[in-house]
């Protein structure tokens, strides 16, 4: 368990900031700390592989998008404007797939996502910490000065961390088929990091993973609750739509503390768009691009006359690095996790399925403002994770954490004094 949440701790991309000091968004900079770290997750993931070997070949099947993905990584290398970069950050997303195999492996989808909940509570305790601690090093800088940003290096990074926190507290919900009054503390103590850190876009997403859980669990109660929800459903969205025509476009960025630029997004989105048409069919290649000396980046520099450290976009940075080859695997990728959704809601998976189908959503809309995809963090362990439990031997949400069956063979795991046992048949 200690290793998973080293793991969790490096993807959601928290850092104990040793001084106040010092650049550490320097682009392209290399930390021997963090390295060394991603060094660990991955032989031990390896290690942890191998020892379970007969259940992790079993969990090729489900993960085969994801090895799609890392193949198509490390091709970029070739054609990489740095390969180096390229090739160091296919070798943490290598660590991050075995992560988590052997996860899925050794603790079953409920209790991964049971201790992701725990780093990201434990995550939020620590950046309170730093907040009161050292404030200088607790708290974000410039105009967001006032917005603790804990063991992150932006307050943003804290609030998807929260987010993370949110999500996995949903799959845990949904696989209980119930609430739970700690359920709901939990929920509030992760709104209130929301607003010290003053993450707009997570504090709202988490609001919309909340009200999603609560309509999923009301879906699958009977008629009654289907009439209540989408009744609540109905009013909420006439609700929003007449809020919006009132106030404007205009009026609604002010309120929520934002420009209707998107804070300068929709400039740089177009110098990006200039610099992808350069090299359209393969891109720039895997994290190669944002990098101090890269003549591409200094161009978009030049353009929106801000040091940009990426995209602010899931698609474009994805078109960036990779071209047309990288949107045609993402558009792959998703069209395979929709079909197993779809046949999960009809096959008595539905609750997971919806829960995917949830996160699905979740991750479409950060990436229209986020550089998201395709990186060894918390969203590729969700998608990974959730894209696994819904080929989980056809289980339901409320069976045993299993994976899937092979011919003539069935491992699965009962927890028997805290212990796996496993049975083979």
């Amino acid at each position: 368990m200690g290793f998973v949440i080293l793991g969790v701790w490096l993807a959601s991309g928290a850092r104990i900031a040793l001084n106040a000091g010092g650049d550490p968004n320097a682009l392209g900079s290399f930390d021997p700390v963090n390295t060394l770290l991603q060094l660990v997750i991955l032989l031990g993931s390896a290690t942890l592989v191998m020892r379970d070997l007969p259940r992790c070949l079993l969990l090729l099947r489900p993960a085969w998008p994801f090895l799609l993905m890392l193949a198509v990584l490390l091709a970029s290398v070739i054609w990489s404007q740095s390969p180096m970069h390229s090739l160091r950050r296919c070798v943490s997303m290598t660590g991050l797939l075995l992560f988590v195999i052997s996860t899925y492996a050794g603790f079953g989808p409920r209790r991964s996502m049971r201790i992701i909940l725990l780093t990201m509570l434990g995550i939020a305790a620590l950046s309170l910490a730093e907040a009161v601690g050292r404030p200088a090093v607790g708290y974000d800088v410039g105009e967001y000065a006032n917005a603790i940003r804990g063991v992150f290096q932006q307050k943003n990074a804290l609030g998807m961390a929260m987010l993370a926190g949110a999500l996995s507290l949903s799959f845990i919900v949904l696989e209980r088929g119930f609430l739970r009054l700690r359920d709901l503390v939990i929920l509030f103590s992760l709104l209130a990091m929301l607003v010290l850190c003053r993450s707009t876009t997570s504090l709202l997403l988490t609001l919309f993973t909340a009200t999603c859980t609560g309509i999923i669990l009301g879906l699958h109660k009977g008629h009654a609750w289907m009439a209540t929800t989408l009744l609540g459903l109905g009013i909420g969205a006439t609700t929003g739509l007449l809020f919006f025509a009132a106030v404007g476009a205009e009026g609604f960025f002010d309120l929520i503390g934002k420009d209707s630029s998107l804070t300068g997004r929709v400039y740089i989105w177009a110098a990006v768009r200039d610099v992808i048409s350069t090299r359209p069919l393969l891109g720039h290649g895997y994290f190669a691009f944002w990098i101090d000396g890269m003549p591409g980046m200094r161009r978009i520099w030049d353009l929106v006359e801000w040091e940009v450290p990426t995209a602010h976009s899931g698609y474009l940075e994805v078109l960036l690095q990779l071209g047309a080859l990288g949107a045609a695997l993402g558009a792959a990728m998703l069209a395979v996790t929709l079909f197993r959704a779809i046949r999960g809601l009809f096959g008595g998976n539905a609750r997971r399925a919806s829960w995917i189908l949830m996160f699905l959503v979740i991750l479409s809309i950060l990436s229209y403002s986020e550089s998201v995809l395709f990186n060894p963090d918390m969203q590729t362990i969700f998608w990974m994770l959730g894209t696994m439990a819904l080929m989980d031997g056809g289980h339901g949400p409320a069976g045993p954490d299993v994976v899937p069956r092979a011919p003539g063979m069935l491992f699965q795991t009962r927890m028997r004094r805290g212990e796996p046992v496993r049975h083979f048949r």
